[in-house]
This record gives C-alpha cells, sequence and structure tokens, in this order.
C-alpha cells in the first residue's frame, strides 16, 4: 500500500508539473487560433470567397494561375499538398485538372455555374449569392460577417461595372458586330456589342470552321475578332487578318489585380481596338 501512496503521489506531482509548464496538448487551441486555410480551382472563386469571409480567420489561394487554360493545366505535387492540407476545396464543376488528384480537403464545395461565365457582371453576383449560401452552411460562427460583406461585394461590383458600362457607351461601341471565342461572348454581350459567331479552341478549328467564319465576317461587317486568353490567344488571329480588322485577346479569369481591374482592363482592350478602325 505504501509503494502504491507513493506512485500515485508522483503522479500527480507530474500531472501538476506539466499544468504549470505548459506541456499540457495545445495542437486543438492552435488549430482554432490557426487561419483555416481554403483552397479553389481558379481566381473567380477565390477572389469571391476573399471578399465574403473575415481575412484573419481565413487564408484563401486558387490552384489555376489566372493565365492559363483549364483544359490543359497540369496539377503539380504542390497543388495535391495544397489541397490535401485544405480546410474547404472549393471548385467549379467539371474542372478537368481538379479530378485528377483525390485530395479533396476535410470538406468541398461544388459550384455549377449553369452556364454562366462569371466574368459577366450579372453572373459574378449570381456567384457570390450562390457561393455565400454555401459558405453559411460550413462557417455559421461567421454567418453575420458573411452576410455583410456579400452585401458590400454586390455594392461595389454593380458600382464598378457601371462606371465601365459608361465608359463603354461613351466611347460609342454599342451594338458593334464581332466573331469570338465561345469563351467571351457573354462578356462582350454585356458590353453591348453583337456577337455574330463564335470558335472553339484553337485545336478544335478546321480549314471549314475558318472559312466559315470569314463568309459570316464579311457579310456581317464584323469589326473585331475576340479571342479568349485561356483557350488560345491566337486562335482567331488568322480570321482576323483575313478580315482586315482589330484582334484583341481578354481573359476569362480575373488577374492578380483582381476582378473589377480586370474586367475595366477586357473593356478597355475592346474600346482601344475599336477606335482603329
Amino acid at each position: 500500500m505504501r509503494t502504491e501512496a507513493r506512485l500515485l503521489a508522483i503522479a500527480v506531482l507530474l500531472m501538476l508539473l506539466c499544468i504549470s509548464t505548459g506541456c499540457t496538448d495545445t495542437s486543438h487551441k492552435d488549430d482554432l487560433n490557426a487561419a483555416r486555410v481554403v483552397i479553389t480551382s481558379d481566381t473567380i472563386l477565390s477572389g469571391m470567397i476573399s471578399s465574403l469571409l473575415p481575412e484573419r480567420k481565413y487564408s484563401i489561394e486558387a490552384i489555376l494561375p489566372p493565365g492559363q487554360c483549364p483544359g490543359h493545366y497540369d496539377v503539380k505535387l504542390s497543388d495535391i499538398e495544397k489541397l490535401k492540407n485544405a480546410y474547404l476545396v472549393v471548385s467549379f464543376v467539371g474542372m478537368p485538372f481538379m479530378s485528377k488528384t483525390s485530395a479533396s480537403g476535410r470538406f468541398q464545395i461544388l459550384v455549377d455555374a449553369e452556364g454562366r461565365n462569371f466574368m459577366s457582371p450579372d453572373s459574378y453576383v449570381f456567384g457570390l449569392n450562390t457561393i455565400a449560401e454555401k459558405l453559411l452552411r460550413y462557417f455559421p460562427e461567421d454567418s453575420d460577417t458573411i452576410v455583410k460583406r456579400k452585401r458590400k461585394a454586390i455594392a461595389g461590383i454593380n458600382e464598378g461595372a457601371g462606371l465601365i458600362h459608361k465608359r463603354i457607351k461613351k466611347a460609342g461601341i454599342s451594338g458593334m458586330t464581332v466573331i469570338a471565342s465561345s469563351m467571351q461572348r457573354q462578356p462582350l454581350e454585356w458590353m453591348g456589342l453583337r456577337v455574330v459567331a463564335t470558335y472553339g479552341r484553337q485545336e478544335a478549328m478546321s480549314a471549314k470552321e475558318i472559312v466559315r467564319l470569314l463568309e459570316v465576317g464579311k457579310s456581317e461587317k464584323v469589326r473585331m475578332v475576340v479571342d479568349n486568353l485561356q483557350s488560345g490567344p491566337d486562335a482567331g488571329k488568322s480570321i482576323a487578318e483575313g478580315l482586315n480588322v482589330p484582334h484583341v485577346v481578354l481573359s476569362n479569369f480575373p488577374s492578380e489585380k483582381g476582378y473589377l481591374t480586370t474586367l475595366e482592363e477586357n473593356a478597355e482592350a475592346v474600346i482601344k481596338a475599336a477606335m482603329l478602325k
């Protein structure tokens, strides 16, 4: 009995020593204090989520560089590691490079764009509303903040896009006929341009398709050919040369400068090209 009492006393002393010196397990506390990592498939989603979640509690990063094509991007080992360690992974439905890895974080959100191009301001606002609703389910403790930030983000998009649209109208290019990459159709129509024909990726274009587009361009008096940076910046170049009209390349994903800046740069590129003819 005396030996058991002595062992019990030693155990109690060791426990008290651990408590006083901080050697208890703090990993759970560290997890609570650390920023939750959210990994997205691309810069459209990372930009949206950054505008919705409080910065001090979340770290958001995109996998796909803004200038690269989702269909041609090769997933890196560092990407797989990021996805594996993420608290939440958010991706558009159908992103081919995301299916190349089984790493999906602790939770995953799949966003269905429903045929919308989120580079169009109205679709971007739709996306903000959709993603905010999904984030509320994962982070209910930040619900008030998410709702407030969503309202602020939407107001900022509407104001910024409104100013860009006024600049387009002032330039007098509304109704201008263009041929464009199918990926740029919706943003161009938002700008007020009339897209009379579209085409797909450069590797999928046949000689017959090019002849057809040239015929449409001549009959419709097309003023510009607009390519999509990510799916092929030179896809429509030969068509523009054949029609003797300006060739423009727009981005379908926000650059590091953000969504509104990229939208403005796209609009200015179109305006500048329109002034050439």
